[in-house]
């Protein structure tokens, strides 16, 4: 990436507020003078052998990827019930969704560094490593422990590949257009939430094994053309580096150390330690006075408290750099994805069940409800990105996403009461979904408030409060579920049911079965609803802090951050890879219609 000159450095200005706001967060234009800027130095010599065409093939290779893992990620929970059932451990669903969520928010931040210390080129390749690794074991797996195992390197690999389309968004691209091309990777969603549902359930007429097998051949052959893309820009790059001198080899050692294992390690077995026990607690026989829950959460506080520990302390290159978190944006950012995604997954996991059930609905109709909010994010975030592009701001578009939120919650709230409320309930995942779109402008708010140099960091660093806090919201659900449902259960059923309490309980099917309107199933649908209603109330909660939290971010006008940095090679937007376009078009045309060769600036002057 770039490297801020002293003279394009943003100060205060009294005429320009916002950047005024920049540098007193000390962020934009900053850089550690013990930073290794190797990556980056080889990304601003790959960056300026990009072409037009070459920017073209990476994006569209980067679009198919997206498409193949966000349609790996839709399909995989329900690969992943089947093999828990197979190896007779159904109830574990959702403590493994827990394990994914820390794995894949532990990662972001060591991964954010590997790019940047050794190139994207190697990120990518060694994410596809550890996705294929993971997907082969996955569909090999003979007992549950090899599952879980598997599970490290595919959610390893998996988040990283995200994380790489994300940064690569960041690189080819300048602030004013960067909403857009942040949206790319997460457009497939608009089709993939209509066809994982069938999808998966073809694939598992063969096996829930053959399920993840499929991905582990098409993720490396997708990867192909993305990666001789981006092989060849870096292959130009090292030359022109070693026949102008300028080529550096790498410490391999120093750079291992630059991850911060022991920061990972400590953050992610902390994080898991507090929240699995979350999730297993309610099926134990004493709850909490259980001694390995006891010991869990003891052990998960002391890493949590020794990686904050170290991290401030001891680490030589922290994984979380303290120069971030100086920022304001960047501070109510994290805390507003956090609390938000808490407060989604506080009811993505058991929205299912409560529709099955408590609403009567079909399973196709119920999966289809629960594929709104990932469906409605597709234009919300393209709406708001272009918002963002012609207002020049993005705060208070990122609010609004918070207010749609916290209106969709309201919704599901007042009309999710036992009655006929199929309609509220589908414009309140809408209101949701497309919320939950417009939100992700966030990303764009944090990048903006850091040094270019920074933007792998800072997007990574935003991804994983997203992580975290779908972790905290899916196992204060799991735990609130499993205690409450059965609590419900035993208050509202008929005597001559409380027998088949734990059928009733543990299995959706044996709790739809009761026929409607009858007393025990009337007094099922009760507790289902109660239940979920208390989730929402929670979450409707959170949301407030979530909308507090954005309101407190900078408002900074990213047309003059961009102005502030400068971009080598082509990106979109600022150096103008759009008008070269635009130029190569207008030439052509004139070509055809016989009236000459028009120079290429002349063209772009035209247009």
């Amino acid at each position: 990436m770039s490297t801020m000159s002293a003279e394009t450095q943003p100060h205060r200005d009294e005429k320009s507020p916002e950047m005024g706001t920049v540098a007193r967060d000390g962020l934009v234009g900053v850089q550690s003078p013990t930073e290794d800027r190797t990556g980056l130095a080889d990304l601003d010599g790959i960056k300026r052998n990009w072409t037009l065409r070459s920017l073209i093939v990476i994006w569209i290779s980067a679009g198919l990827m997206a498409f193949v893992i966000v349609l790996n990620n839709q399909s995989s929970s329900t690969f992943t019930a089947y093999a828990a059932s197979g190896f007779s451990s159904a109830p574990l669903v959702g403590t493994i969704a827990v394990v994914q969520a820390v794995i894949a928010s532990a990662c972001l931040q060591p991964l954010a560094r590997f790019a940047d210390l050794y190139g994207r080129l190697e990120m990518f390749l060694f994410c596809i490593l550890l996705t294929t690794i993971g997907l082969i074991m996955l569909s090999s797996s003979a007992s549950l422990g090899v599952y879980a195992g598997a599970q490290v390197f595919w959610v390893f690999g998996l988040e990283g590949i995200t994380l790489m389309l994300q940064i690569f968004a960041g690189d080819s691209s300048d602030l004013h257009n960067r909403a857009i091309m942040n949206a790319i990777p997460y457009a497939p969603s608009f089709i993939t939430a209509w066809i994982a549902g069938p999808f998966a359930a073809s694939v598992l007429k063969i096996s829930w094994r053959w399920g993840f097998g499929i991905f582990a051949i098409l993720i490396p052959i997708i990867g192909i053309p993305l990666a001789l893309a981006l092989f060849h820009s870096k292959r130009k790059a090292t030359k022109q580096q070693k026949s102008q001198g300028t080529y550096k080899p790498r410490n391999h050692l120093t750079n291992i150390k630059k991850l911060d294992l022991i920061g990972l390690i400590l953050f992610a077995a902390g994080l898991s330690l507090l929240l699995v026990p979350i999730t297993l607690a309610a099926r134990t026989a004493n709850t909490w006075k259980a001694g390995h829950i006891i010991a869990m959460i003891v052990i998960g506080c002391v890493c949590l408290i020794a990686f904050v520990v170290w991290e401030i302390m001891w680490a030589p290159w922290p994984m979380m750099s303290m120069r971030l978190l100086k920022s304001r944006t960047v501070i109510f950012g994290i805390a507003a994805s956090l609390i938000d995604y808490t407060a989604l997954y506080l009811l993505q996991d058991y929205i299912v069940s409560y529709e099955l059930v408590a609403a009567q609905l079909s399973t196709k109709a119920a999966t289809n409800i629960a594929i709104l909010i990932p469906f409605a994010a597709v234009p919300g975030q393209f709406a708001s990105a272009f918002l963002v592009k012609y207002t020049k701001r993005y705060k208070w578009v990122t609010v609004s996403g918070y207010a749609l939120n916290l209106l969709g919650l309201g919704l599901s709230y007042k009309y999710i009461n036992g009655h006929d409320h199929l309609g509220a309930l589908v414009v309140s995942q809408l209101i949701l979904g497309f919320g939950e779109g417009i939100i992700n402008t966030m990303q764009l708010g944090m990048q903006a408030a850091v040094n270019q140099d920074d933007m792998a960091a800072v997007t990574a660093l935003s991804t994983a409060s997203i992580g975290v806090g779908s972790a905290i919201g899916g196992a204060v659900a799991g735990g609130v579920w499993t205690a409450i449902l059965p609590r419900r259960l035993r208050e509202y059923l008929p005597s001559d049911a409380l027998a088949d309490l734990a059928e009733i309980e543990g299995s959706i099917e044996v709790a739809a079965g009761y026929p409607w309107g009858s007393p025990t199933r009337n007094a099922i649908n009760h507790s289902y609803t109660s239940t979920f209603r208390l989730m929402l109330l929670i979450a409707l909660i959170l949301e407030v802090f979530a909308l507090g939290s954005a309101l407190l971010i900078q408002d900074l006008n990213v047309k003059t951050v961009d102005d502030s940095r400068e971009y080598k090679g082509i990106v979109i937007g600022k150096t103008g890879a759009i008008d070269t376009l635009k130029g190569k078009i207008h030439v052509k045309r004139d070509e055809d219609a016989g009236n000459g060769v028009v120079p290429a600036e002349q063209a772009t002057r035209e247009t």
